[in-house]
């Protein structure tokens, strides 16, 4: 079977992004510079060879798909599985309000952190992985942009780099750019890290 390019990119900033507030599987509207940093990256995502998007159906990660689309006009596909990470009795509260040390326990414990109420880590990276592969099958051969969370995005490629997911890790890569995975007879492995389209890295050849 054919590979399939997939370019896994977060939503724009939002308004409790800038606040520091927890929205987990909650929302909040765009921030005006979020949006209109999206607006800038449309363009250049059209120079990936993009067949569809597939999007998180939470609404910061359809806005967000959205504005692409304004320029890209593609098909689009919304997928439950590509949602942020439950944060549970979190949800909604500040950063700040969280005990420091129930923050520490919770970062801790790498890939079983799990805030109150909510799910793992090992739990997103499951339902993301099992997410794009299916959306590999039905785009064999195509390069997909993915719009989805900082979460997703860390557990999948946390668990491809085999990292523990604990805090003195030092970032892998950044969040603000996209991150280049194939997925070939149902694996998933990365491609490249930060990618910046398109003049510096060219849409590679998915055949």
């Amino acid at each position: 079977m054919a590979r399939t390019v997939f370019y896994l990119l977060r939503h724009a900033e939002t308004l409790w992004n800038r606040d520091k507030r927890i929205q987990g599987q909650w929302d909040s509207e765009l921030h005006p510079e979020g949006h209109a940093a999206a607006e800038a990256l449309a363009p250049r995502l059209s120079g990936l060879g993009l067949s569809r998007i597939l999007v998180s159906d939470l609404g910061r990660a359809k806005s967000t798909a959205g504005i692409f689309n304004l320029r890209l006009r593609l098909p689009v596909t919304l997928d439950r599985r590509l949602r942020e990470q439950h944060f549970g009795d979190w949800m909604g509260k500040y950063w700040r309000d969280i005990p420091e040390a129930d923050k520490c326990a919770a970062e801790a414990a790498g890939w079983d952190f799990r805030p109150p109420g909510g799910e793992s880590r090992s739990d997103v990276r499951q339902r993301a992985e099992h997410a794009l592969i299916d959306a590999a099958r039905a785009n064999a051969g195509r390069a997909v942009l993915v719009v989805t969370h900082q979460g997703v995005i860390k557990a999948i490629l946390y668990h491809l780099l085999g990292r523990n997911y604990t805090p003195d890790e030092p970032p892998a890569f950044d969040l603000s750019r996209l991150q280049r995975l194939v997925c070939q007879d149902g694996v998933l492995s990365i491609d490249a890290l930060d990618v910046v389209p398109p003049e510096e890295v060219p849409a590679p050849d998915i055949a």
